[in-house]
């Protein structure tokens, strides 16, 4: 489901009994997204699984009217997922955007090679820092799609680096690793789907990053 607001993009997959998102949005559209989920015979209380690519508000929001509605799982990154669990929200951004964020339970505890699987789709996550700390990558492994969280973003660009948390060369080294990966298919965590030469692009957004970031 691709984003025209300030929300995340969220990706959605239904294998035998799992019903996962990969981001949540903010939380403001959890309308919209329920009836998006129906037309695909699901809900938001049929979620059993959400798996964020970090924690800004913009992804993470979502997770609250999720738990409201249902109790799924939640996965990430332990980098980030520990100070959540302390009950401190203080780098989802929220506060800066104007949103009170409660704190709530990571569950599932992301580390850089974790292997989840959901029915008969298995993911692999790659730790790939830099748009913020605990940021990850993941690939949909026989299927040759990465979801790239806002770390690489179509046409060439790339997350930013100037939230807390951020690092400019740790996101070119992050870039690099992706422009490395075999893969089709970027789905990232805003802008359309890298739908054709998902490489080529990330070189490109590798090559940019390295010249403003680094040099």
């Amino acid at each position: 489901m691709v984003s025209r607001s300030f929300d995340s993009n969220i990706g959605f997959i239904r294998s035998g009994d799992s019903h996962v998102l990969v981001d949540t949005g903010t939380g403001l559209q959890a309308a919209h997204l329920d009836k998006a989920l129906n037309q695909l015979g699901s809900s938001l209380d049929a979620i059993t699984d959400v798996v964020l690519t970090h924690s800004h508000i913009d992804h993470i929001g979502g997770v609250i009217p999720l738990l409201e509605s249902g109790d799924p799982t939640i996965y990430l990154h332990r980098a980030e997922a520990e100070r959540i669990n302390k009950g401190d929200m203080s780098r989802t951004l929220g506060a800066t955007f104007g949103v009170d964020l409660p704190p709530f339970k990571i569950e599932g505890i992301l580390e850089e090679g974790s292997l989840l699987e959901f029915g008969d789709v298995r993911l692999r996550v790659y730790h790939t820092p830099g748009h913020s700390a605990g940021s990850i990558t993941m690939e949909v492994i026989g299927e040759g799609i990465l979801f790239t969280g806002d770390t690489l973003f179509p046409g060439g660009s790339f997350g930013r680096v100037d939230f807390p948390d951020g690092d400019a060369r740790k996101l070119v080294d992050s870039l690099k690793r992706i422009a490395e990966m075999d893969f089709q298919i970027g789905l990232p965590g805003h802008m359309n789907a890298i739908m054709h030469n998902a490489r080529q692009s990330a070189m490109n957004s590798f090559r940019m990053a390295e010249t403003m970031l680094r040099y």
